[in-house]
């Protein structure tokens, strides 16, 4: 599927978008994400669509203007403070291998808006980890986090900043089916992380550079951290106390 953006003033080519579900997950699909240079740091943007029960039934994965969108088996969060899920993962090897070959490989930095709400998730609903994640409103030091000034601090006066739009494609993350007109909002927002995550700026390279790396691999993943989520109700933690939940994980480094 194409996609055209429309979130910012700049000509982008257009953006092509692939589906498939973790049980037809390939190698062949995240190699056509990531491209043909092996060797080279990748910066990848992410971004969630949620079910109404609060579920991660999709991730988009973006790179350049290529977005994998990956669709995942509904599964039910950790409960109490037990280290395994309610529900037993139905592809622990294609999981693995989305693992080793994107969200948790060396060369690949992860980069996102909101980062902790969907770091948790996939921790809690699908045993998936991240091992160099960016929270971008940290990054930039956006204090109330608002996405469009996010953009803006970055874009600065390079082009214009259509935030009406911005503001539509974030306002309503819930998934609803994998049409195109139900994908472009899932789409764009991948895009857009992945764009602010490469763009061209020493300034905004070095922000970055420096920003907390979230980590919740199972070494990195400290007890502490598996307390707190455990002991809070997870539903209440992810909406409600999303702010300080990123605060909580950018300190704390994981």
């Amino acid at each position: 599927m194409l996609f055209t953006q429309n979130l910012i003033d700049e000509y982008i080519e257009n953006i092509e978008a692939r589906v498939v579900h973790e049980k037809d997950l390939e190698l062949s699909h995240l190699e056509w994400l990531l491209g043909p240079d092996g060797n080279s740091p990748r910066s990848v943007g992410i971004s969630p669509a949620y079910s109404q029960s609060g579920g991660l039934p999709a991730l988009a994965c973006a790179l350049d203007t290529r977005v994998l969108v990956i669709n995942f088996y509904s599964s039910m969060p950790y409960s109490g403070g037990s280290t395994g899920s309610g529900v037993v993962p139905r592809n622990v090897e294609r999981r693995g291998q989305l693992e080793h070959e994107l969200l948790c490989h060396p060369l690949c930095t992860l980069y996102a808006f909101d980062l902790a709400k969907i770091a948790l998730s996939l921790h809690l609903h699908l045993h998936l980890h991240v091992t160099d994640a960016i929270d971008i409103q940290s990054a930039l030091q956006i204090h109330d986090r608002s996405v469009v000034l996010s953009v803006q601090n970055v874009i600065a006066d390079a082009c214009k900043v259509w935030s009406k739009n911005i503001d539509h494609a974030f306002e309503n993350m819930i998934y609803r089916s994998s049409k195109h007109r139900e994908l472009t909002d899932l789409v764009q927002r991948a895009w857009l992380c992945s764009y602010i995550g490469r763009y061209d700026s020493e300034a905004i390279k070095d922000m970055f550079y420096k920003a907390p790396k979230v980590d919740t691999s199972a070494d990195k993943f400290s007890q502490d951290v598996r307390r707190f989520l455990f002991q809070i109700d997870y539903t209440v933690h992810l909406t409600a106390s999303l702010q300080q939940g990123t605060e909580f994980s950018t300190k704390s480094g994981v």
